[in-house]
């Protein structure tokens, strides 16, 4: 099946009530893995990078990548900028095939995150690109920078969320809930009742950002109740280093890579399937 919009999967995704799994990728390889874990379990995925990805390749790569592996797979899948904060990063990827973007004004004062968020989806709604915006504050890791203090001050407010889709029409709202970016400390449990009134108020698709380290039980809740994309990233990277660090150590005069990259794949697959799983995205296509 061709690369497609992220609005064909997100309408699929909405008809049959289940999370579409988004994969950041830092290298190209993890492309293949997921795509070939997604075809294993018949199930549409979106490839995702962040600038801070893109900055270490080059997001030319993706879209070209993406139109090649069309003609190997049968599942549907789409191309998605992550964490964009600046109108150049949206302008690139607008350029570059992506048929979704991620503005990220949560860390602004609610009238500037509107006013961002605002200038994005006027440009990309131009070229019918899907705007995921952002409210409230996920925390941990991201990207280039990391803060901290007590994560439930920074949960979405549902009227706040009501009144900024009001603003700014975006097509999905990320939210922060109770999942976090990079590590957790301790076991994430997620506010499923936020989730449930904030759907309820905004009417639109919810994203969860780390959904990595949270229980499958409580995504798959989540999902109930209007969850309609989940970010994964860490869980993906943190096989690949640990394979491929039990490589070096056990091997350490091989230097054959195209023999390890199979083994470390192995790993990385084996995540992506929980993923995938926890999604409830299995056989939906």
């Amino acid at each position: 099946m061709p690369l497609v919009p992220t609005a064909s999967l997100l309408a699929l995704a909405e008809s049959r009530g289940f999370a579409l799994p988004a994969f950041n990728v830092p290298l190209l390889e993890f492309v293949l893995w997921v795509l070939e874990e997604g075809e294993r379990l018949r199930a549409p995925v979106i490839i995702q990078v962040a600038p801070a990805e893109y900055r270490a390749l080059d997001i030319r790569l993706f879209h070209g990548m993406l139109l090649s592996l069309s003609e190997r797979f049968s599942i549907p899948f789409s191309l998605h900028l992550d964490h964009a904060h600046t109108w150049e990063e949206v302008l690139s990827a607008l350029r570059y095939g992506f048929s979704s973007v991620m503005v990220d004004g949560s860390r602004l004062p609610f009238t500037e995150n509107v006013q961002v968020t605002r200038e994005v989806l006027d440009l990309a709604h131009s070229v019918d690109v899907l705007v995921e915006g952002e409210i409230g504050r996920v925390g941990g890791l991201e990207g280039d920078e990391s803060w901290e203090g007590e994560e439930e001050e920074f949960f979405t407010s549902p009227e706040e969320a009501e009144l900024f889709v009001r603003e700014v029409p975006v097509d999905l709202l990320a939210v922060a809930v109770g999942t976090r970016h990079g590590f957790y400390r301790g076991t994430p449990k997620l506010d499923l009742e936020r989730i449930a009134e904030i759907r309820k108020r905004v009417k639109i698709p919810l994203v969860l950002h780390g959904g990595s380290g949270t229980p499958k039980e409580e995504l798959r809740e989540a999902v109930a109740r209007g969850v309609r994309k989940i970010n994964y990233s860490t869980a993906l990277r943190v096989a690949y280093l640990r394979r491929f660090r039990e490589i070096l150590e056990s091997r350490p005069e091989d230097v054959a890579v195209h023999q390890m990259l199979p083994e470390v794949g192995r790993e990385v697959q084996k995540v992506v399937a929980e993923c995938i799983v926890a999604c409830c995205a299995c056989g939906r296509v």
